[in-house]
């Protein structure tokens, strides 16, 4: 079951059975850190970590969401298939499981696997292994990454239109990871584009969805003007980065989606990091916690350090801030420097 996140006018920190609300003060509260990092040896047991926190109780999970933890553009609408399942999203191999992540689906119990992306990335052993285990395996995968987006999208087979459909770039990944979470929590489908044109098979999928509040998704650099117009765009949320995108996108889902203005999320913000941000959605989602990027070079970046800033009345106990990755995706002295910002 999906929870709720906040009410209007006070911070709802909703974890797992948890539920905490407090008036917001005007300025942060002392002790306010960046020290919950959810993290594992590599990227696969980062994964398995976030999965371990979204169901801490064994046999407890019917759905997994299945990526390739090298080719996660396959992936980059995954976030929203995951909240529809109310699943975690774990990383393979090409050609094989990584033994973290078959630790991790025979824990949860799972009855359903869903794979998001062709043989080429998931091979066709592990999804007959997975079926000679008793698992039904669900496959999404087009010809492209457009085509497998447009088939995420369309999973939802209960005949409702989404009240919101994100479009971001295919080439530019981590404007589709920024929403991720709010994907997760909302049921919002994640539509990818070319930059300067749109594919047959997006523009087939936003008529099939039928949705007319359809959010663009970074600047006009990684989302033309024409490509906006093309898609009937109503809002666009973009900066002159991804880290600046990051913010605006955290700021919308606070204001118009009930997400924790309590609490945030730090993330690696290189292309090299983004399944942490891909692994991060479902339990960011779940607890209504926003991300935001760290600097190509592994610093805090000036816009997201600007962002922390000028929000750091909002982050007060027992509102908590994230960290997804490791110490090489970001470093330490990067959550120190976060944990300065909101001081």
């Amino acid at each position: 079951m999906k929870r709720s996140v906040i009410t209007a006018g006070v911070a709802v920190l909703v974890g797992l059975g948890t539920t905490v609300s407090v008036a917001l003060p005007a300025q942060a509260a002392t002790g306010f850190k960046f020290d919950h990092r959810i993290s594992g040896a590599d990227r696969f047991a980062t994964a398995v970590a976030a999965s371990q926190l979204l169901y801490p109780e064994d046999d407890t999970a019917s759905d997994i969401v299945i990526v390739n933890g090298y080719a996660t553009v396959d992936g980059l609408t995954a976030s929203y298939l995951a909240g529809l399942k109310t699943a975690p999203i774990l990383y393979t191999d090409t050609n094989a499981v990584p033994a973290a992540t078959a630790a991790e689906i025979a824990r949860l119990g799972a009855s359903d696997v869903w794979i998001v992306g062709g043989t080429n990335r998931v091979s066709q052993a592990q999804e007959d292994a997975w079926k000679a285990a008793g698992k039904t395996v669900h496959r999404l995968a087009g010809a492209d990454r457009y085509e497998t987006s447009a088939l995420v999208a369309e999973a939802d087979d209960s005949g409702d239109a989404p009240e919101q459909v994100f479009i971001a770039s295919g080439l530019s990944t981590a404007d589709a990871l920024a929403a991720g979470p709010v994907a997760w929590a909302r049921n919002y489908p994640i539509l990818l584009t070319d930059p300067n044109s749109v594919p047959a098979a997006t523009a087939d999928a936003l008529k099939e969805l039928g949705t007319t509040n359809r959010v663009v998704l970074g600047s006009s650099t990684s989302v033309s003007d024409a490509v906006y117009t093309q898609v009937a765009g109503t809002q666009r949320l973009g900066g002159t980065n991804r880290q600046e995108t990051a913010t605006k996108i955290a700021d919308d889902v606070i204001a118009n989606d009930n997400f924790d203005p309590q609490s945030v999320a730090l993330v690696g913000g290189t292309d090299a990091t983004a399944a942490d941000a891909l692994a991060a959605a479902p339990v960011a989602g779940s607890y209504g916690v926003s991300l935001v990027f760290t600097g190509f070079d592994g610093s805090l970046g000036d816009s997201t350090k600007a962002y922390l800033v000028a929000k750091k009345g909002n982050y007060v106990l027992p509102g908590t801030g994230w960290i997804f990755g490791g110490t090489p995706s970001v470093p330490q002295a990067t959550a120190d420097a976060a944990t300065a910002a909101v001081q």
